[in-house]
């Protein structure tokens, strides 16, 4: 199997209709897809500044890429970091679109072995793996609240809030999310903005240990270990960070530093699973837990939920509501979804895809 043809396009996802409009119809989706000469193709969610930047990196990469096995993943990993360094282009920019290539490449080389992800990765170690679930984008706090309020108790294994930890309105809002799912769901908080001091942090952690937060991401600004450092002596809260860092050296500072309980990896940012598994190993030698983070794209998901049943320190996965509320149209999937456990399919690869007749309506661009 060799790969003949890279392309790109951009996606605009519509809102679930529970959802209200989002401005401008929400953040795109950048996606770079690879065809092979036996008709096999895959893609790979990048997180790049803009649709320019994914252009201008594979203008860089198609000669790296060009009929490359997919199976040389590692090798090809290393070429494309090379052909970055090389251009004198910024690698934090663009490697984005590495990690958008080695996720495409992880699903052609499964399906050229005829096995699913994780296998390739060595095996499942949760089988189902356990979720939480994220609520449709921009609700208000009223909308939010009736939303967990209609949840199923089978739902999910768990609730994921966005909040500004430095609102005391929010914090209070996480009090009431707590009440109404009870003592037996996950809750999962992700800063929308870091606090500004450890005093601020403090006061918020404080808050969320009343709220029996399962962990907390980004309470203080990536890079401020040291304040993290603190900020743990005071809480019994796990704290989380590492979902924007971008290169291998930067997880391994954070590993070494011992600040935070849970290093928070996303597959679009740090170089793809080639890159996560390393990192992953890096965690494991910290004595800390890792977390990989969902993407815009169902797809980049399922490359989380794969890497989560091959890493025996990963957490609960989240789970978008698009992906459970409406698989059908957005992507095939064979695995199933049952009482906040998902189970992965046996078949080769990702064991999902993007559905044409879907992504199609809601194509920004190709080239």
């Amino acid at each position: 199997m060799n790969i003949v043809a890279t392309n790109l396009f951009t996606l605009q996802f519509p809102p679930l209709p529970s959802s209200p409009p989002a401005k401008n119809g929400g953040d795109p989706c950048y996606l770079v897809g690879l065809q092979t000469d036996e008709a096999k193709a895959s893609f790979g969610e990048a997180a790049v500044p803009s649709e320019q930047h994914l252009t201008d990196a594979l203008e860089l990469l198609a000669p790296v890429l060009e009929k490359a096995d997919p199976v040389d993943r590692d090798v090809l990993g290393e070429r494309m970091i090379t052909a970055l360094v090389e251009a004198k282009v910024s690698r934090e920019e663009y490697i984005g679109v590495v990690s958008a290539v080695d996720l495409a490449l992880w699903d052609l080389a499964a399906q050229a072995c005829g096995l699913p992800v994780f296998r390739l990765l060595g095996g499942a170690h949760f089988s189902p793996i356990d979720t939480y679930l994220l609520p449709p984008e921009h609700l208000t706090a009223g909308e939010l609240l009736r939303w967990v309020q209609q949840l199923p108790d089978h739902a999910a294994g768990g609730i994921g809030l966005t909040i500004n930890p430095t609102d005391k309105s929010q914090l209070e809002l996480v009090h009431q999310v707590r009440e109404r799912i009870g003592s037996q769901r996950r809750l999962v908080i992700r800063a929308t903005e870091s606090c500004p001091d450890l005093q601020t942090a403090q006061q918020a952690g404080q808050s969320l240990e009343q709220s029996e937060v399962f962990w907390a991401e980004d309470l203080l600004p990536t890079g401020h270990w040291q304040q993290y450092a603190q900020l743990r002596l005071h809480l019994d809260l796990p704290l989380a960070d590492g979902g924007s860092l971008r290169d291998i050296s930067q997880f391994y500072q954070l590993s070494q530093s011992k600040a935070v309980d849970i290093i928070v990896v996303d597959l679009r940012l740090c170089g793809g699973i080639t890159a996560a598994v390393k990192i992953a190993d890096l965690a494991r030698l910290g004595g800390m837990r890792v977390a990989f983070r969902e993407g815009r794209c169902p797809l980049t998901t399922l490359a989380a939920a794969h890497l989560s049943a091959a890493v025996p320190i990963s957490l609960p996965v989240a789970l978008p509501a698009s992906f459970t509320a409406a698989p059908s149209d957005f992507f095939t999937f064979a695995g199933q979804l049952e009482n906040g456990f998902l189970r992965l399919s046996d078949q080769p690869g990702w064991g999902g895809a993007l559905k044409s007749d879907f992504v199609r309506p809601y194509k920004v661009n190709e080239e």
